[in-house]
Order: structure tokens, then C-alpha cells, then sequence
């Protein structure tokens, strides 16, 4: 047989083995899509303390969450109750908590209305807002920042949040 005849036949065959294109039978690896990441839940009850210009607060939240709206109650304390000082005074408040969870991070806002019964000031409203996110590494605990205002004292300025599930 002469072995100008035997390299064509031998060459197709080799190609229809592994296909006419000469690429790999093996199908390509599949990349796995990412499971959607877990939206945060904030529904229940939250504690935790604020600093800003004007000192510091102790503040408690009580929300509920449909969907990424986020509402509720919030009130703020004094951290010492016999601190008789008109600033800590003005840090025993009650009032409403929204705010929206996007990507994440909670944008909200602290209202608290003046002539609220119980409220050892009652001619003064206050509003803060700001953003949390959830911290790193922990269950059940957001931090962030706000600013605001106090009809009476001032600005709250360099506000720092920081909040844990009950």
C-alpha cells in the first residue's frame, strides 16, 4: 500500500474520533450561580446606645419589617437616670422608628414628637437619621451613623449607633 494513501486516511479517521472541529468532547465546566444573599430581618426587639455632640443615649427599638419597610417604636434614656442635668433630661423620649432596608443597609429615621404624655419636656421634638448596616461577623448587631436635631438643644452631630437583637 502506498503511504501517500494511507496519511489521508488515517488523518480522518483520527478526526471523526474526536470530532470534525478537532475541540474536546468533555462539555465545559458549569459555574454555580450564587444562591441569593439573605435579606436582614429586623422584626422584634432591639437595644443598644448612641453617641453624637451631645453625649450618650441609651436606645431601644421595637419594629416590625414587610418586605424592606421597616416601622416601629423607639425610645431613648439617659445612661444615668439620677443624672438630674437638663442635657440628660432631654434624652428620655418616645417615638416612631422607620426606615427602609436596601442592599443591606438600613436607612432610618427617629422622630420624637413634642407633648408626648410622659416626656419630662414636653415643649421639644427631636429627629435623627441615618444609616446601619449589619456588623461583620455578628449575629444580630447593626452599626451606623446620624445626625438631627433637637428643638431645644441643638444639633446632634457626629452621631455613632450601635444596636443589638434581644
Amino acid at each position: 500500500m502506498n503511504v501517500r494513501l494511507l496519511l489521508p486516511f488515517t488523518c480522518a479517521l483520527f478526526f471523526a474520533a474526536c470530532g470534525s472541529s478537532g475541540s474536546p468532547t468533555t462539555p465545559a465546566p458549569v459555574t454555580p450561580t450564587p444562591a441569593p444573599s439573605a435579606s436582614l430581618d429586623l422584626t422584634g426587639a432591639w437595644s443598644g446606645t448612641s453617641t453624637d455632640s451631645q453625649g450618650v443615649t441609651v436606645v431601644n427599638w421595637s419594629v416590625t419589617q414587610v418586605g424592606d419597610s421597616v416601622s416601629g417604636t423607639v425610645t431613648t434614656r439617659a445612661p444615668d437616670p439620677a443624672d438630674g442635668s437638663c442635657n440628660a433630661c432631654h434624652r428620655n423620649k418616645s417615638g416612631t422608628f422607620t426606615g427602609t432596608l436596601s442592599a443591606g443597609t438600613l436607612t432610618m429615621t427617629m422622630a420624637f414628637a413634642a407633648g408626648v404624655d410622659g416626656d419630662p419636656t414636653p415643649i421639644c421634638s427631636s429627629t435623627m437619621s441615618g444609616s446601619a448596616a449589619a456588623v461583620a461577623g455578628a449575629v444580630g448587631a447593626l452599626s451606623g451613623s446620624y445626625s438631627g436635631s433637637d428643638s431645644c438643644e441643638g444639633a446632634f452631630l457626629n452621631g455613632r449607633i450601635a444596636m443589638s437583637r434581644r
